[in-house]
């Protein structure tokens, strides 16, 4: 922990860091820093995707809108 200090009235208090963000989807903690994943907003709902859902998201999407591996391959 660390402690903070008001310079204007001395006065201190600790810092506690947040925990890790949980997966909206697995509900699983993860470390965007360590591990990946995406923190982001759907509207106005603050959401986290872990690697592993975050990949599986992605993947949904291509095929959903019909995209393949060779598309993605051409465009590089």
């Amino acid at each position: 922990m660390t402690k903070i200090i008001n310079i204007h009235t001395g006065e201190e208090r600790e810092y506690i860091k947040p925990p890790e963000p949980e997966c909206s989807i697995c509900e699983s903690e993860f470390s965007l820093e360590e591990e990946g994943g995406t923190k982001g907003y759907f509207g106005i709902l603050p959401v986290w995707f872990c690697p592993f859902c975050l990949s599986s998201i992605l993947d949904m999407a291509k095929q959903l809108l019909d995209i393949s591996d060779d598309e993605e391959e051409k465009e590089e």
